[in-house]
């Protein structure tokens, strides 16, 4: 344990000064998910967890335009407010508890964030504002919406029925005392990640199946996404679909002992991105390597082009449950896209007797038209040598 004297390395930074140092992110890591971690795997390189940071660091500036003071607390007492979520139901309960707790303790430590907070409600906005921060980044998922948030993300919200007129420390205010109808409200890992699926479509998801073809065949934007909610989602009239990549952070969801995501969600989330990225002889997929050297400017997490290979059995559409019913219309679109280049006619092999009698055909086409403009060259040459000869003679 940390001596009264001895300053934790991460409560010598506020929220507005990114965490750079390996050392640093590793305290952080370790706080967050419960675990330990390697040291020298962080270490090794300087970019190790560079996407979940470079997130982490956005989210704060994000919450820092609703509630500035924000910026006021260090990265150690924000990972104190992220310990108070840690329970497994994860609902309006935990909500309305965390934000009693958080604003007694920050008033008893007179911490720098609620010093110039004079009403209820502005230390609630505040607070409620540093707990959506909280969930969003322990969670993967965008909890609230912040001012300047300019992402495909769809916010997840809490829900807000209980006003929030319990801060127990200003005058004439009484503590929450929630009814049983209040306790009840179902968790909201649970309304957004459902495990059972409303399709019952038995369809198949071959090899071919990735998410190259799906932009080069089926001219659908792939756009990269660190809200969990907004996986294998669909935008833009079918147009651009968004895919989480943040799978480091999925591994140590999976290893951490006081993550509330369910591990069936975590392992599917995880044999999706493999379906359409898949590694290729061990090595990352070529195409995501593209993909990543492009996207420089918001990095994306290595770890999603190196996912296990999935079998023929691993890629059953039985084998999906929480991500089904958007792979199934995922699917459905890819078929129905039609190709509108030469480009996309020539790569667009799905029906593979189509595709070579098409191809036949006009190679059939082009070798007449050349065989007839090569007779009628020659044809023209015949004729003119002979108009020759006879003036000649």
């Amino acid at each position: 344990m940390t001596s009264i004297l001895e300053k934790h390395p991460l409560d010598c930074y506020t929220l507005y000064q990114p965490l750079v140092s390996p050392v640093l992110r590793w305290e952080f890591l370790k706080g967050l998910f419960d675990i330990e971690l390697d040291l020298a795997s962080i270490s090794a390189t300087d970019r190790a967890y560079e996407s979940f940071f470079h997130r982490y660091h956005s989210l704060c500036t994000l919450a820092a335009n609703k509630s500035p003071s924000i910026n006021e607390i260090t990265h150690y007492r924000f990972l104190r407010v992220i310990g108070w979520l840690k329970n497994e139901k994860f609902d309006e309960v935990v909500r309305c508890t965390v934000l009693t707790t958080v604003f007694n303790e920050f008033q008893s430590e007179q911490n720098p964030c609620l010093q110039d907070i004079q009403t209820q409600e502005d230390a609630a906005e505040v607070i409620q504002t540093l707990l959506d921060l909280a969930a969003s980044t322990w969670l993967m998922l965008t909890v609230g919406k912040f001012p300047g948030d300019a992402t495909y993300d769809e916010p997840v919200s809490w829900h807000r029925k209980q006003p929030l007129h319990f801060l127990t420390n200003l005058p004439n205010k009484t503590p929450l005392h929630l009814s049983q109808s209040q306790a009840a409200y179902p968790s909201v890992l649970t309304a957004t990640f459902p495990p059972q699926p409303s399709s019952n479509d038995k369809i198949k998801l071959p090899q071919t199946f990735t998410a190259s073809p799906l932009e080069t065949i089926g001219g659908i934007q792939i756009n990269w996404t660190s809200n969990l909610a907004d996986h294998l989602l669909l935008r833009d009239d079918d147009t651009v679909l968004l895919l989480f990549h943040q799978i480091s952070i999925l591994d140590l969801h999976a290893l951490s002992p006081t993550s509330p995501l369910p591990r069936d969600l975590i392992d599917e989330t995880i044999r999706t991105t493999s379906l359409l990225i898949p590694p290729v002889l061990g090595s990352p997929n070529p195409w995501f390597l593209r993909r990543q050297q492009a996207s420089s400017h918001s990095p994306l997490d290595a770890a999603a082009g190196l996912c296990k290979r999935l079998n023929s059995t691993d890629r059953q559409i039985e084998n999906f449950h929480y991500w089904r019913d958007r792979l199934v219309l995922l699917k459905r679109t890819f078929d129905e896209a039609e190709p509108r280049t030469v480009r996309q006619l020539w790569e667009d092999d799905r029906k593979r007797a189509q595709w070579f009698t098409f191809w036949v055909a006009v190679l059939v086409f082009v070798m007449t038209v050349v065989f007839g403009v090569v007779q009628s060259v020659a044809g023209i040459v015949q004729a003119w040598a002979s108009v020759k000869a006879l003036r000649q003679g």
